[in-house]
């Protein structure tokens, strides 16, 4: 169990960072392609102004660096560099007729590749774009159209290399912070460990504690029957001390259970001969009680566990099955292969089943029906010593019901 808890407390704790690394990551990268689709068209801007040339002059910005990190998104001006970085082309057209082209800014263009990419934008409505590895910019006068095209191949890269770095980084502050968190919830985990300890400490105590005046008691009801004979109010007394004492076994089983590490190696037995010797047991009292009893198990198969907790398993699910079924109703005890596992599933029949109370049959004391469990004995802490044995032996048990009327407890091996 503190496994487990430790290992959702680390979980947890990496979603968590995980989740607040990955809106700064996000935040950072959308800021930085905001900041530089915000220049292009500044740039665009520019050279649509000056008739498609980007001007030599630039302007000093009156403002400090610590301004510009405080203002990410102040307005772009130019600088002194600006010119001699900027790949861009200019076409000019009239009546779908090329008036000027203008590429001597960019090597990799001929006016022959600047009129294929100008001819189709022309046409466009008026405004920016994108096209190919350039962003556009379609000024419309008249029917005199000015499309200035920049080449943003080396944004992009940056941009690519700003996510990608993010990426990796990301991956590596994650791996980082595991370790910390590993040990972190280690610290953590002491703190339940130490209550854990003392509560089982606790209980195994107050167990034999009890048996002692449980057996004193016990014994004197014994002799007060030998004295005076039977009566009710003796018989009261030692039915209530027999409860008792399995109570406090149960509880002192279930608390070993729950944090007890298998200090022996599991090995394969004969599965179908462990449940059928042990259902077989219940088909008596079963059939005492008008109950139909079928048992369904296929032959030889076997399994790597603990034998003499997989027989407790079959017994508690039996037990439960005969006391709660229905006078005239029926028991199904089956067990069978699918695919790697192994199925045991043990279905009952029963006057009435509340969907709701389902999901807590496996809490310790819990009791749908607390007056039935008088009649029949019943502690409320079977079904928690039974899903406990599954755990220890990492398998799974479901509770399936139809209707209101039948359950099925569905144990996977």
């Amino acid at each position: 169990m503190l496994k487990k808890l430790q290992i959702k407390f680390m979980i947890i704790t990496m979603f968590a960072l995980s989740s607040l690394l990955f809106v700064q990551i996000s935040a950072v990268n959308a800021v930085n392609i905001y900041q530089r689709d915000s220049e292009l068209r500044a740039i665009l801007e520019i050279i649509a102004e000056n008739n498609g040339h980007l001007p030599n002059s630039y302007i000093e910005s009156p403002h400090s660096y610590l301004d510009s990190l405080l203002n990410p998104f102040g307005k772009f001006e130019l600088n002194m560099e600006t010119p001699y970085s900027t790949r861009y082309f200019v076409v000019e057209m009239r009546r779908n007729v090329v008036t000027r082209i203008s590429t001597e800014n960019i090597a990799s263009v001929n006016d022959a590749m600047a009129f294929e990419y100008a001819s189709q934008v022309y046409g466009e409505p008026p405004g920016f774009g994108f096209l190919d590895n350039y962003r556009y910019y379609n000024v419309v006068h008249g029917e005199k159209s000015l499309i200035v095209f920049l080449d943003f191949e080396k944004e992009i890269d940056l941009v690519y290399t700003l996510v990608s770095t993010s990426i990796v980084v990301s991956l590596i502050t994650m791996t980082l912070i595991l370790i910390p968190v590993y040990w972190l919830s280690k610290i953590a985990m002491r703190s339940v460990a130490h209550s854990i300890d003392k509560q089982k400490q606790f209980i195994t105590d107050a167990g034999h504690e009890l048996k002692t005046p449980l057996a004193i008691i016990s014994a004197d009801v014994d002799v007060l029957e030998m004295c005076d004979g039977e009566n009710e109010w003796l018989t009261s007394i030692k039915n209530q001390t027999v409860r008792m004492n399995g109570l406090v076994k149960n509880l002192v089983r279930l608390s070993k259970l729950d944090e007890m590490n298998k200090t022996e190696k599991p090995v394969r037995f004969n599965i179908s001969e462990a449940v059928i010797e042990t259902a077989s047991d219940f088909e008596a009292p079963a059939k005492s009680s008008s109950k139909e009893f079928i048992l369904n198990v296929d032959k030889k198969l076997t399994y790597v566990g603990d034998e003499p907790e997989i027989r407790q398993l079959v017994s508690i699910l039996c037990d439960n099955a005969v006391k709660y079924t229905n006078e005239g109703g029926n028991i199904r005890v089956s067990l069978h292969k699918s695919g790697k596992s192994i199925v045991l599933e043990v279905r009952n029949t029963c006057e009435y089943v509340d969907p709701s109370t389902v999901p807590r049959l496996f809490d310790r004391f819990y009791r749908a029906d607390s007056s039935r469990s008088r009649e029949t004995g019943g502690y409320g802490i079977g079904l928690s010593i039974a899903k406990a044995i599954v755990d220890r032996n990492k398998g799974k048990i479901r509770i399936t019901t139809e209707g209101t009327t039948a359950i099925t407890f569905k144990v996977i091996l």
